[in-house]
């Protein structure tokens, strides 16, 4: 019985996690000093690549401002947080597990979400 109950909770979680990478991955969303508002044409904030990658995650700023990075696995757990001190940024990602994370990069104005597979 407990373990019929772990499951349950188990398919729930991965199931709310899901709802959440949708809706991470399809709207983003910028701050202004005035208003939060919907910017879907910035997008191009970040790139990442390889993607998927296998050693190496980099991410290209498309400008040089002060940002952070957090990266969560699949259950939700942050798994990686960092600054981005440059236009091009490696983080070695050999030690972690294949799957799809999402990589969080933060700016003063805005805050953006993309995918990313380790393979």
């Amino acid at each position: 019985m407990l373990e019929t109950h772990q499951i349950g909770k188990r398919v729930k979680q991965k199931i709310l996690f899901f709802i959440l990478l949708f809706s991470l991955s399809t709207v983003v969303i910028a701050q202004n000093n005035d208003d939060a508002q919907i910017d879907a044409t910035s997008e191009t904030v970040f790139n990442i690549s390889p993607n998927p990658g296998i050693n190496e995650l980099n991410i290209r700023l498309a400008q040089k401002t002060d940002a952070a990075v957090e990266i969560y696995n699949l259950l939700g757990r942050k798994i990686y947080t960092g600054k981005l001190t440059a236009l091009h940024n490696a983080i070695d990602i050999t030690s972690w597990k294949s799957g799809i994370y999402l990589v969080k990069v933060i700016t003063e104005k805005k805050s953006i979400t993309k995918r990313f597979v380790k393979k």
